[in-house]
Parts: structure tokens; sequence; C-alpha cells
């Protein structure tokens, strides 16, 4: 189904991108704990806590807890879209 400008998305289409919101979200987190790009200084703890703090996003941003702010609702929208509204246009 064609998504045209104004639509309001909701149901089934909203939490389909919600879910791949989220998992995008989650594979960063674990990606960059994986990787381990942290300064030297940045402890194992810290790490772990950095790394949970990012999948407790991906389950908010799952559960709907960010579609009012505008970097998850740019996301959702990319998403279904596949086009990235810009922040500031001239």
């Amino acid at each position: 189904m064609k998504t045209h400008k104004g639509d309001i998305i909701t149901g089934e289409r909203l939490q389909e991108a919600r879910n791949a919101v989220a998992k995008d979200w989650a594979n960063n987190a674990q990606a960059i704990r994986i990787e381990d790009p942290y300064a030297s200084h940045i402890l194992e703890d810290q790490k772990d806590e950095l790394l949970e703090a990012g999948l407790q996003t991906a389950r908010d941003i799952k559960g709907g807890l960010h579609d009012c702010h505008f970097w998850c609702w740019q996301r959702l929208n990319h998403h279904i879209t596949g086009e990235t509204v810009a922040l500031l246009q001239s």
C-alpha cells in the first residue's frame, strides 16, 4: 500500500515499523558492545550499562513510548515511506 503525504499510520503498519526500528536500535547497541569502540577509561561495567540502556530503548521503541520524539518519528517515517525528512529545510 502506497503512503501519501499527510497519511496517519496506525495499527499493524505502525507496529511493524516500530518493530523494525527497535530491531535496528538493538542490533546497533549490540554491535557497539561487540566492536568495543570505547575510550580506554570506560570500564566493562559501564559498557554493559550502555548496552542495557540501548536494549531498553529498543524495547521502549517497540512499545511505542518514543513515537512522539522527533528522532524516533523520523526513523519510523523512513521505514514506512523510504524518505528521510530533514530537521531543517531551506
